[in-house]
């Protein structure tokens, strides 16, 4: 029997798996899978050369014991990436300084086994020691460092079992036979990890699948949450609508029919509640034009220069106009400088969080209007007691069609819109509340830089 024929099985079995690995590299791209097409390639032309070496060999001879220099750098460097394959697989690349070591050790290696070593009879042993060398490191990179993949744990127990196939071939005196049997068994070994490194890529599809799949319900229940938030706002914004609507048409009405308004003090009781209810309709649909405008990236601001506490008085006062009961205690720090600011708008936010104050706090409570200079900007607070909020709940309080109480009324976009006015100032909204103990809101402005 020709010493060829122990190589023709295994050639052709890693030329079928280069082939395969290099077109799964073609349609995923993933890096171990062109190293190790790479590596199944350098292995065809191994057994290649092999072949050609060995077909003058005698019959009954190792076939180990017939390379050359060539077969032996080429059964060093394919041995070697396989070791450096297992280290892709484990998701730890090798370092240029851990190669140039390998280098250094491969150089030696085979200027000893090409040299002085060539032709002595364990020659064929160490030989196959050396390559089983690289199986058990490459092994135990897997075993050691596979994390949660499966696919590891089973590439690294069949490079094991190389190992230990070569530790065993290299006790032995292999003729032609046992050269046969032994290569066939490596090629059934190598099969299983080419198969195995296959197997990686089907394991990371199906995380990938798996991953599409949570993201995509996800998504649809997301998807529902804005579907219903939807709902909820139309029907909402339609009763918003209605009721100052309705009061506006039932009091004009009246107003039109003289025999029912009987004095001026009715007719001014009249156009009181017609003017409210104006303010609160313009309101609504300034509300709606701003939240339209942050959609699209458009709420425009026009910083300058600001003295807040003018602003927080002109705020104030209208307050107490709304609410003449109301205990409005305000506290401003001495020399607070000016901060850059859109006066309307700043006063939007703060008339909007005094709303809300009233809104949901007892009607003989007080609230508390802070302003002091923080870190190189004005911090405002306006604190009010009532039911307070709820860990859970100050996380989404500013988040649209969000109302701190859902018996309260309004549309659920005030807070919404303060957050995007106080964030095109460059500045921070927040808000500190403990269920039973009231709520903090609390922004902060930049102030004016000062001129060198």
């Amino acid at each position: 029997m020709s010493p060829v024929l122990v190589f023709v099985v295994p050639a052709v079995v890693t030329a079928v798996l280069a082939m395969v690995t290099g077109l799964a590299y073609g349609r995923s791209h993933r890096p171990y899978l062109f190293w190790w097409t790479a590596v199944w390639v350098l292995a065809v032309v191994y057994y290649l050369a092999f072949i050609a070496s060995t077909a003058a060999a005698s019959a009954q001879s190792d076939v180990f014991a017939n390379i050359g220099a060539v077969m032996l750098l080429l059964g060093w460097v394919r041995v070697v990436a396989i070791w450096g394959g297992a280290r892709l697989l484990a998701d730890r690349p090798v370092g240029w300084r851990t190669w140039a070591v390998v280098g250094v050790m491969s150089l030696v290696w085979l200027a000893l086994v090409g040299g002085p070593l060539a032709g002595q009879p364990f020659a064929p042993a160490l030989t196959r020691l050396s390559y089983a060398s690289w199986f058990l490191l490459a092994a135990g990179e897997l075993l050691l460092h596979r994390g949660q993949m499966a696919v590891g744990l089973f590439c690294g127990v069949v490079l094991l079992v190389l190992g230990i196939h070569g530790v065993i071939a290299s006790q032995l005196v292999l003729d032609l036979t046992g050269s046969m049997m032994s290569n066939w068994i490596l090629t059934a070994l190598f099969l299983a990890l080419g198969l195995g490194v296959l197997g990686r890529l089907l394991e990371e599809e199906r995380e990938l699948a798996a991953a599409h799949g949570r993201e995509l319900a996800s998504a649809n229940a997301r998807l529902a949450e804005l579907d219903q938030l939807k709902s909820d706002f139309v029907s909402m914004v339609s009763h918003e609508l209605r009721t100052p609507l309705g009061l506006i048409k039932g009091y004009t009405g009246s107003l039109l029919q003289s025999d029912l308004v009987p004095d001026e003090s009715t007719r001014h009781e009249f156009l009181t509640v017609i003017d409210e209810e104006t303010d609160r309709l313009s309101e609504l649909v300034s509300n709606l034009l701003d939240v339209s405008r942050i959609e699209a990236g458009a709420l425009g601001v026009d910083p300058r220069p600001t003295r807040v506490s003018q602003r927080l008085d002109d705020c104030m006062a209208r307050m107490l106009i709304r609410e003449p009961q109301r205990d409005l205690q305000l506290d401003i720090q001495e020399s607070l400088p000016s901060v850059l600011a859109d006066e309307r708008r700043i006063r939007q936010v703060v008339d909007n969080l005094l709303t809300n104050a009233a809104r949901y706090s007892p009607a003989a409570s007080a609230i508390g209007v802070h302003a002091y200079p923080a870190n190189g900007h004005v911090q405002v607070e306006i604190k009010a007691s009532g039911p307070g909020l709820p860990l859970e709940r100050q996380e989404h309080v500013f988040d649209k069609f969000v109302r701190l109480d859902e018996r309260a009324g309004g549309t659920g976009l005030g807070l919404t819109i303060c957050r995007a006015i106080v964030q095109a100032h460059g500045g921070r909204i927040w808000v500190d509340s403990r269920p039973g103990h009231g709520s903090t809101f609390a922004f902060i402005l930049p102030t004016v830089p000062v001129a060198a």
